[in-house]
């Protein structure tokens, strides 16, 4: 089977950071998780320099890219990627953009069927909107804790409605809980992996960074 990047990129959206907060419902009562997610519901504007890792196995290939990661409330986001391809994701209000390198920008409207999003990024806006915990039934969660971090992975409960899902680990660091990577297990042992560097939150930022991608 071959792996379809702008597939398996775009459920990595999806799962950018919101992945940390999937099962909030299930961890109420937690002291830890409650504060990590009072700290992203509090949060107005983030923005972090961000290092992408894709690895396929089918076919071989491994790619790394760098770049930025914007947010701001209510409903805004941003990630820029900086590589031989570049890439500009937009997401403002319901409507998501993508341009990739030399294509046309693509546009899609976020919305929900069967309790899932059709768009995967809806997730990571899901958890400075609501805590995420309108989608806090679709993954199982495990925490570990060490003496300057604690490691969040969860695990889908359905793998066919998450496809190509299969474990997400993500590093926060401790006593901060803010998020310093994510590694997104996918099938045949393939992964996506982002790491988080000077993470700011809650400060200007630039006027422009959620233009709309050129056409």
């Amino acid at each position: 089977m071959v792996m379809r990047n702008q597939h398996v990129v775009t459920m990595l959206r999806g799962t950018l950071l919101a992945c940390v907060l999937a099962c909030t419902l299930e961890t109420q009562g937690d002291p830890v998780m409650e504060a990590f997610i009072a700290k992203q519901v509090a949060t107005r504007t983030l923005s972090a320099d961000l290092k992408q890792t894709l690895h396929w196995t089918m076919p071989p290939r491994h790619v790394e890219s760098s770049g930025w990661f914007f947010y701001q409330a209510p409903d805004s986001l941003c990630i820029k990627l900086t590589n031989a391809n570049p890439e500009i994701v937009v997401v403002r209000g319901s409507d998501l953009y993508i341009k990739r390198g030399s294509q046309p920008r693509t546009h899609a409207l976020l919305a929900n069927r069967n309790g899932k999003p059709t768009q995967n990024v809806q997730f990571l806006l899901s958890v400075f909107q609501n805590g995420c915990t309108n989608y806090s039934g679709l993954f199982n969660l495990r925490t570990s804790m060490s003496t300057n971090a604690m490691t969040v992975t969860l695990t889908p409960k359905d793998t066919l409605k998450l496809f190509p899902l299969r474990q997400v680990t993500n590093l926060l660091d401790w006593p901060s809980m803010e998020i310093c990577s994510m590694r997104i297990g996918l099938v045949f042992n393939s992964y996506i992996s982002y790491e988080f560097r000077n993470v700011v939150r809650n400060h200007t930022l630039a006027v422009d960074v959620f233009d709309l991608p050129p056409r």
